[in-house]
């Protein structure tokens, strides 16, 4: 029965493991179908649903989804009422458009896109870290054998049958070659010594890639907010420039969640920034794969919980390798707006320290 399980563990299992992206959030279905109320299935056929099943999903083994894990995420369902037919919930993110890049609609249709995202921003930063060995075989491996790299991870392994290497290929193409891959750039920021009324930050910057396999990049910017209120004393770090209005610097911050399409033409428009205020600058010619740069800056005041907020359009931003949104062949019209229209970037986090007892 549906006791077996602890349905209070379901929700838990069903965001952990990213169940949600295609089921809905309480199970109400999307671009899989819905579980509420359990659709008259018995344990037995619950778990072969999961460890082979009969649609496009993927299968999920034990090293994903323990025995009790399956039980757990049966009984929820089965405690939740049913949703009535015909009204499955919305599709995390929408299909693609007829008119967007025919690697896209494959992206999306088969599923790829629904925990990837419209572009597979982060799918094409991991093989960017690797870039020089990148090839289709490559690429098929981390489709078709995923869990042999992940043994433990949210995605199964994709079966030929369910995902032929014909429709595959087309999404390579759009994906990896049309496109291109993503460099691996990356800055988080960290609280170091506080003293004399003054706190002073760490912020390394690093370019994940595989030394001399990775991308590289070239021209970057980084810049992070001077909150309200806050005085720079000293900054340090090759490039630093200063301070400058952030409104006047030319680039947008990046974001932290991409903006869903509102309807089906697949446009989105992206939020308006706030580009109030000072940002102090750094400017590098270059950071390449595998290398990191030190950089930090020291500020009036104590570090406080606000300084999250304020942090948050913080960015670095590199002009090259960017990725080909516009030109031909791909043209798209379903965009992932968190990647600019010229050159790429991403949020630069603020790690705050954890509150003394």
């Amino acid at each position: 029965s549906a006791q077996t399980g602890d349905p209070s563990a379901g929700p838990g299992i069903f965001r952990g493991k990213l169940c949600r992206m295609c089921h809905g959030d309480n199970a109400e279905g999307g671009f899989g179908p819905s579980l509420a109320g359990g659709r008259g299935l018995t344990l037995d056929q619950f778990r072969r649903a999961i460890r082979a099943p009969w649609g496009v999903m993927s299968p999920y083994n034990e090293n994903q989804l323990t025995e009790q894990q399956v039980r757990d995420a049966y009984a929820w369902g089965n405690s939740l009422d049913p949703v009535p037919d015909p009204e499955p919930g919305d599709w995390h993110w929408r299909k693609a458009p007829e008119t967007a890049p025919l690697g896209q609609q494959l992206y999306i249709s088969v599923g790829c896109g629904q925990c990837h995202e419209p572009e597979n921003k982060f799918g094409r930063m991991w093989l960017g870290q690797h870039a020089k060995e990148v090839d289709f075989d490559y690429f098929a491996k981390q489709i078709y054998t995923h869990t042999d790299k992940y043994p433990r991870g949210a995605m199964g392994d994709y079966s030929k049958l369910r995902l032929p290497e014909s429709v595959l290929r087309d999404i390579y193409q759009w994906m990896v070659v049309d496109i291109g891959m993503r460099a691996s750039v990356s800055g988080f920021m960290t609280v170091g010594e506080q003293a004399g009324g003054n706190t002073t930050f760490n912020l390394p910057v690093r370019n994940g890639g595989v030394k001399d396999v990775g991308l590289d990049t070239e021209g970057l910017t980084v810049f992070v907010r001077v909150p309200a209120g806050r005085t720079v004393v000293s900054a340090t770090g090759p490039g630093y420039q200063g301070t400058q209005p952030l409104k006047d610097l030319g680039l947008l911050p990046a974001l932290s969640l991409a903006p869903h399409a509102h309807d089906d033409t697949g446009h989105v428009e992206r939020p308006t920034p706030d580009l109030s205020g000072d940002v102090m600058v750094w400017k590098l010619a270059n950071l390449n794969a595998g290398d990191s740069v030190d950089l930090s800056f020291t500020l009036t005041g104590a570090a406080t919980p606000d300084l999250a907020e304020a942090f948050e359009v913080s960015t670095v931003h590199w002009e090259n390798p960017g990725r080909n949104a516009k030109g031909s062949p791909p043209n798209m019209v379903y965009r992932d707006l968190r990647v600019p229209d010229e050159g790429d970037h991403e949020v630069i986090r603020y790690i705050a320290p954890k509150p003394t007892q």
